[in-house]
């Protein structure tokens, strides 16, 4: 049976009659589908689905929930049922959890905990949350850089079998210092007797605990590994970030972006902002992530309505002008969210610094000038077949020409400013782009109208 056979009437009859039945037919099933499955029943019957899961499969279950559905699991269900979830779970994954509860409720279940997993919990709650450290886990395989291949072998057969990746081997000294990597896949054909070190990579690219999670990211992207090294500041291996918890990063980014650009605040706190779901978060929290913005944007919003009183005599001596008041703005708009998008996405994947911001300006109003140019004698033709006159023809086409290369400007220096005080770039969104190049496209308008047509 698929999971999406549960999501009907029948599940929530099991639950309420006989949740223990429930207990066993889940089991068969991924914690991510059983995760999907608690955020489509009322919230009233998910408490009563945790509570009849087996303590191993609610822990997997707990790492996919987000929103108010893992709130609600984390707060509701007793200490030594999460204790005994978390065991089951690697130690940055039971830390992220850990993290969503405040320090009077962490401690009954940190004491609930098995000592070891504990220790490695508080460990990394310890780093800052956005920092490698906090990501990382102490589960990875060091090797000896003096073991010979069947050493290593003999080695890996008594390793603790919860290690997050055995793709990788690290080799450290006697003092704990990473002094190489390896894998298995170059061990696996090597003659027994050769040692690590011939076979290893000494010159090992790392970060440091206190890197943030972003920059790890990007590392991993780029050099396309497995996990990523983390080193104290005396060269000691602390931990690895493993390639899943890489992807969770990137998803964390790609969505506070997302919610950026579309001018929806996501959550301050690191380890919130990939939380941020649909039917998860509380409709107050769903109000106060717009409203900021929402009234930035009212308020910037009421410049085009400022502009379009200033010139209220112009309009008036040529009402003709007020018929293509969409067209411009429309395509100033167009034209400046299509570049804030492509800097934006450019300074994510580090492909231009704050430096290049002459080389950007340039670029983007180059390529302004050529659209604009096409969209102007578009225009122009457009606009003549309505019979309103040459002149104002040509006031509309010098305009659309004018607002590309203008609206492609701004959006290339507003994010790259963000970028150089410290500000998200993101800040830059498209509709705060288009905002901004409306109210500013009018006053162009007019001011080209005043200079081209008769008696304004």
């Amino acid at each position: 049976m698929r999971i999406g056979e549960l999501l009907g009437p029948d599940v929530l009859e099991i639950v309420r009659e006989d949740p223990a039945a429930l207990r066993e037919g889940l089991l068969e099933f991924h914690p991510a589908d059983v995760a999907d499955l608690l955020a489509a029943i009322p919230r009233e019957d998910r408490i009563p689905v945790l509570e009849q899961l087996h303590e191993e499969q609610l822990g997997g279950v707990l790492s996919y929930l987000g929103g108010g559905v893992l709130r609600m699991g984390l707060t509701r269900l007793p200490p030594a049922k999460i204790a005994q979830a978390l065991d089951s779970l690697e130690p940055d994954d039971a830390a992220r959890l850990l993290s969503f509860l405040p320090e009077e409720r962490r401690l009954p279940v940190l004491a609930r905990m098995s000592a070891k997993d504990a220790a490695a919990a508080r460990g990394l709650l310890a780093w800052e949350p956005g920092t490698a450290g906090r990501l990382m886990t102490d589960r990875f395989v060091k090797v000896s850089p003096d073991w010979s291949v069947s050493e290593t072998m003999a080695h890996l057969r008594k390793i603790d079998p919860e290690v997050a990746t055995v793709a990788d081997l690290y080799a450290v000294d006697e003092k704990g210092r990473l002094v190489g990597v390896t894998s298995l896949r170059k061990l696996f054909p090597a003659e027994p007797g050769r040692k690590v070190w011939e076979l290893m990579t000494h010159d090992v690219i790392s970060v440091a605990p206190d890197t943030p999670q972003e920059e790890v990211a990007r590392l991993v992207a780029k050099y396309g590994f497995n996990a990523m090294p983390v080193v104290g500041e005396d060269g000691k291996a602390l931990g690895v970030v493993t390639v899943d918890d890489v992807v969770d990063v990137l998803v964390a980014r790609e969505t506070e972006a997302a919610l950026a650009m579309g001018a929806v605040a996501a959550p301050s706190d690191p380890d919130e902002k990939h939380e941020f779901e649909y039917f998860g978060a509380p409709l107050w929290r769903v109000v106060k992530s717009r409203l900021g913005w929402l009234l930035l944007l009212f308020i910037a919003g009421t410049l085009t309505g400022s502009v379009l009183k200033h010139f209220e005599g112009e309009l008036s001596k040529v009402v003709a002008l007020s018929f293509f008041i969409p067209l411009i703005i429309g395509t100033g708009g167009n034209a400046g969210s299509q570049t804030v998008s492509t800097i934006i996405r450019a300074l994510a994947l580090k492909q231009v610094k704050v430096k290049d911001a002459l080389r950007v300006c340039l670029r983007e109003m180059s390529s302004g000038l050529i659209l604009g140019g096409i969209l102007c004698a578009v225009a122009v033709g457009r606009v003549s077949l309505w019979g309103v006159g040459g002149s104002l023809a040509l006031t509309v086409g010098l305009t659309i020409l004018a607002v590309c290369v203008w609206a492609n400007a701004i959006a290339a220096l507003v994010p790259l400013l963000a970028e150089r005080f410290d500000f998200d770039p993101t800040v830059a969104s498209a509709p705060l782009i288009t905002t901004l190049v409306d109210a500013t496209g009018l006053a162009i308008y007019m001011v080209i109208a005043k200079a081209i047509l008769p008696g304004i």
